[in-house]
């Protein structure tokens, strides 16, 4: 008869070390390198927004006149389609997260506005901070994080790309103005169903699942995948809206389909590693002249257009997000301080 040696770790307790092991293996602090390319990003994008502001304001521009005179409604469209795009943007990490973390929508949402606060830093904090919040709040392990910031990142650019892709398809047969019709649904329902089967395919793969040791069910679960892409589809409804708004405010014809077309490139620009600051805004000024339809005056009147629309839509979702991130990065701090220090 065999008698079990107490000394042996059973099962659970192996389980239960491993787990505690991932849990204390900090996610990879920013190297130097990095840092210093982002500083360079910042300062070149700081080189953009003055370049921005000399274009919309060049012989005057009227751009102040437009603002003192816009239509209050604009306004309120401008500032509440910001707000309604920051949820949905909360709500696109809160439901792809689901199936390895349960994660309260409240947490997630001032995780997700202490990030974007922190991403208009000369070194882009957003991510890390997230990151190391849920490493040491919610003991998410490293490869966790990796599989859902993943997730996240390929949910955001398969709905970016189906809305650019709806657009490109009508400009390649020769549209003369881009439209929300068929083919535009077509085209963007097109690349979802695509990028999503593809997605659940390599999530499936056996070097995928020995790699994130489970993590890779943000990638191949149906309901976070499909609620993810939901999510974002409406977070880029609303920076559509801002941009239509933007636009009739400053005086440019802008519709639905050019606005979800220009959202997209904003949303890409606002995202590049470089930073948050300049290269958004100089993107959506360079852009937006082949996207947007033909405008009574010359090209110049046109450059200076589209760069007051660049800049009043990235400043429409400024003084909106720069106060509630203050907000989310005070409850975040609150909640840190909760934390054992064992931990």
């Amino acid at each position: 008869m065999n008698v079990p040696d107490n000394n042996t770790p059973s099962t659970h307790d192996r389980a239960m070390s491993r787990e505690a092991t991932d849990s204390a293996r900090a996610p990879g602090k920013p190297t130097r390198a990095k840092m210093l390319v982002q500083v360079v990003g910042f300062i070149l994008g700081c080189v953009l927004i003055g370049w921005c502001i000399q274009r919309a304001w060049k012989d005057g521009g009227e751009g102040l006149a437009k603002l003192r005179a816009a239509d209050p409604t604009l306004v309120a469209l401008l500032l509440l389609s910001t707000l309604g795009s920051i949820i949905c943007s909360g709500l696109t990490f809160w439901s792809v997260v689901r199936p390895i973390r349960h994660v309260g929508n409240i947490e997630m949402q001032a995780v997700n506005l202490m990030a974007t606060l922190f991403n208009y830093a000369p070194i882009r904090l957003g991510l890390a901070l997230r990151c190391a919040y849920h490493w040491r709040v919610d003991r998410m392990p490293a490869t966790d994080i990796a599989a859902w910031i993943t997730g996240v990142a390929i949910v955001t650019l398969g709905t970016l790309g189906a809305g650019l892709t709806a657009g490109l398809i009508q400009i390649a047969v020769g549209r003369e103005t881009l439209a929300l019709d068929w083919l535009w649904f077509l085209g963007f329902g097109g690349v979802i169903v695509v990028g999503s089967t593809v997605t659940m395919l390599v999530g499936r793969s056996a070097l995928l699942r020995r790699v994130l040791k489970g993590g890779e069910r943000v990638l191949v679960e149906p309901r976070a995948l499909f609620g993810g892409i939901v999510f974002r589809t409406v977070d880029l409804a609303m920076w559509a809206i801002r941009m239509w708004a933007a636009a009739k405010i400053v005086g440019v014809s802008l519709g639905p389909a050019q606005a979800a077309m220009l959202a997209a490139v904003a949303i890409l620009g606002a995202g590049n590693p470089l930073g948050r600051i300049g290269w958004r805004e100089g993107l959506v000024a360079l852009v937006a002249p082949y996207v947007i339809a033909s405008q009574s005056g010359d090209s110049e009147s046109l450059d200076a257009l589209t760069a007051q629309l660049a800049l009043l839509e990235s400043a429409g979702e400024a003084i909106i997000s720069l106060p509630l991130g203050v907000v989310g990065a005070i409850w975040c701090a609150r909640r840190l301080k909760r934390v054992p220090s064992a931990a």
